[in-house]
């Protein structure tokens, strides 16, 4: 027999199947690790979109606090004990924030922001609230994606700022937030808010 008419030796064809698995093996891991990287990002970007959009409209929102559409002196929230002070335009506890305005139809709205149940509980009425009470209404909306997103801090603290004609606050927002099926995707941002004297 010529030797140019011989096939492949069963240990050939053994080396060149090994060789070949390695090589798919090899690939399909670099695969599937840059397909969890990359799935691992977007969930990241979900998150860190989520709470941008939360401090967004926190942020804008709280500087309407104390507008009056008709008059030019801010209106005030109710203290269990009375009408607050302008120091207290926005009502500050260390996971509450509230506040009221009065719109362009002459409605006073009184917004609050607070935690509870892991979540940012929103929650905006025209009836009028007394600051005790104020942070534990019922019927809120979640601030995130309650399904998907878990907070595990947000903390509020304010201090004065005051000058000769008026009294303000600085308030500083502290939020972390995790995806809840996933407590490696995290994030923890903070805002301030200088709040106006309308």
């Amino acid at each position: 027999m010529n030797s140019a008419n011989k096939g492949f030796s069963l240990i050939e064809l053994l080396i060149a199947s090994s060789v070949g698995l390695i090589a798919i093996g090899v690939v399909g891991s670099v695969f599937l690790s840059g397909y969890q990287a990359a799935n691992k990002r977007s969930l990241e970007l979900l998150l860190q979109q989520d709470v941008n959009d939360a401090f967004r409209l926190i942020k804008e929102d709280t500087l309407r606090a104390g507008f009056n559409y008709n008059e030019g002196k801010s209106l005030r929230l109710f203290k269990a004990n009375g009408v607050s002070h302008a120091d207290n335009v926005i009502y500050v506890t260390n996971n509450c924030l509230a506040y009221t305005y009065m719109d362009s139809d002459e409605i006073q709205k009184y917004n609050v922001f607070y935690l509870k149940d892991s979540m940012i509980k929103y929650k905006s009425v025209s009836a009028s609230k007394k600051t005790n009470e104020i942070c534990e209404m019922s019927g809120a909306s979640s601030l995130l994606y309650e399904k998907q997103i878990g907070v595990s801090n947000f903390k509020i603290e304010h201090k004065e700022i005051s000058s000769a004609s008026a009294t303000s606050q600085l308030i500083k927002i502290t939020l972390a937030a995790h995806l809840k099926n996933d407590d490696s995707v995290s994030t923890a941002k903070s805002i301030q808010i200088k709040t106006r004297n309308w």
